[in-house]
């Protein structure tokens, strides 16, 4: 059985933002839940709602050693948009900065599992309850920020900016049929 440990934030944790609250799509429809019910993966799920990357060492010394104790074949890290959703201006760019700061600093906690790391860029935004012209522009800058980054660091990447995924009327979260194409995609890149 492969086992993935999948970092990130509302999008990993499978929120449905007509829920409100903590409300989450069911397992049968959340892209980490879909890739868990295979009989070949077990998917430790570590999106979180809200999530901003995470800066202080002590957070990603904790982050590393919570891969370390679940030892998984493959890590898949997808955060960034609740910085750009937070950031005034919005920048992909400064976004860019904390990730370089947070794959780093992580990497360096866990050198033996670095090889194991995909670094997913976020679907790009639509305008929508919670975005504007810029915040969407810059979203759509997280192709080639992250596909840099991954480069600099040597991970797999994955760019979600290219699957052409539905988003909920907030312009951020997946739709339920974006998250099973989400899943689809993620199987067909690293199976």
């Amino acid at each position: 059985m492969k086992k993935i440990y999948a970092f990130g934030d509302s999008n990993t944790y499978g929120f449905d933002p007509r829920m409100g609250g903590v409300g989450r799509y069911p397992k049968n429809i959340r892209w980490t839940g879909v890739i868990d019910l295979m009989h070949e993966y077990e998917v430790n799920n570590q999106g979180y709602n809200g999530l901003l990357i995470p800066y202080s060492d002590s957070s990603i010394a904790s982050i590393g050693r919570s891969i370390k104790e679940y030892s998984p074949d493959m890590i898949l890290i997808m955060i960034g948009s609740n910085d750009l959703l937070n950031m005034s201006p919005a920048s992909c760019e400064n976004v860019g900065i904390r990730l370089r700061h947070f794959l780093s600093t992580l990497c360096d906690c866990i050198p033996e599992h670095v090889q194991r790391m995909v670094l997913v860029a976020p679907p790009k935004m639509s305008l929508g309850d919670w975005t504007d012209p810029v915040i969407v522009n810059e979203s759509h800058k997280f192709g080639a920020v992250y596909e840099a980054i991954a480069s600099e660091k040597g991970l797999t990447f994955l760019n979600a900016c290219e699957w052409d995924l539905p988003l909920c009327y907030d312009g951020v979260h997946l739709t339920e049929e974006a998250h099973l194409h989400f899943a689809e995609k993620i199987m067909g890149a690293v199976a």
